[in-house]
């Protein structure tokens, strides 16, 4: 089972002070890790003095949430919400998961039963056993239809979209758990070494880390940046010779992606 995990920033939509733009930035990276079959994404917190960086950091995870889930059980895993009174702007994932229910269909927990859950797929209301993919607390699982049970995900034969989580500890905490888990760990900057000089190893676990809009990793761990860096397997330059002062976010996840799938990496 293959693990893919892209690390963003809290402060992703902080130079935004719309939150119709700050919606829609969100909305551009979720249709990017469908496209490369991003497993998981992780928003870190990135302290800044000038924003409320948890606030941001789970609004992201939010809007990130509410894309990833399919059409038909919106309305029941999410209430009114003014906060996503702009999501409208956002382009439909039109993922697997997003445009058939079967084999296997997304469900909102009711209530839990012990080795069984009463669940809603957005019109009936049924009761399912647990199997695989039940994580504590979560409450939007994927069952098989016909078995009315609960499945992982990961382990299927075609994407069913991504998880989301916020890490409230900061970029080296993240890192220090990461390589415990053994993930080959991928850093991006401009700073880094040339991609096209590097021989990126293949792995089942991988987590790709991106700075944020006004800091890049360097910046973001300060001082602990020298005594971190052994925690990062590559530390690449995925846009050798740019043309341009600065790679936004939104673009470099775009660029880092294209480049690893094309490397066969990913």
């Amino acid at each position: 089972m293959r693990t893919l995990i892209c690390a963003i920033p809290s402060t992703y939509t902080g130079d935004e002070k719309r939150a119709d733009l700050r919606t829609y930035k969100i909305g551009v990276l979720a249709r990017v890790f469908a496209t490369f079959g991003v497993t998981d994404v992780c928003v870190y917190y990135d302290p800044d003095p000038h924003f409320d960086s948890h606030g941001l950091g789970r609004f992201i995870v939010k809007v990130l949430k509410y894309l990833n889930t399919p059409p038909y059980l919106r309305k029941v895993a999410f209430p009114l919400d003014k906060s996503l009174r702009y999501i409208g702007l956002c382009e439909p994932l039109k993922t697997p998961h997003h445009l058939k229910r079967e084999p296997w269909r997304y469900v909102y927990v009711l209530e839990d039963l012990g080795d069984k859950l009463r669940v809603s797929d957005g019109k009936d209301e049924f009761i399912v056993k647990k199997g695989k993919g039940v994580r504590r607390g979560e409450r939007i699982l994927v069952i098989d239809v016909k078995r009315k049970i609960t499945v992982d995900k990961h382990e299927l034969d075609v994407y069913w979209g991504y998880d989301v989580f916020y890490f409230n500890r900061t970029l080296d905490v993240l890192l220090e758990r990461l390589k415990e888990r053994g993930f080959l760990i991928i850093g991006t900057s401009k700073y880094g070494e040339d991609v096209r000089k590097a021989r990126i190893s293949k792995r089942d676990k991988i987590a790709i880390i991106f700075g944020g809009p006004f800091r890049g990793i360097r910046e973001i761990l300060k001082k602990k940046w020298h005594t971190h860096k052994k925690y990062f397997d590559y530390f690449l330059n995925f846009i050798p010779r740019q043309n341009v002062e600065t790679i936004r976010m939104k673009e470099a996840v775009h660029y880092v992606l294209a480049v690893l799938r094309y490397l066969s990496v990913i």
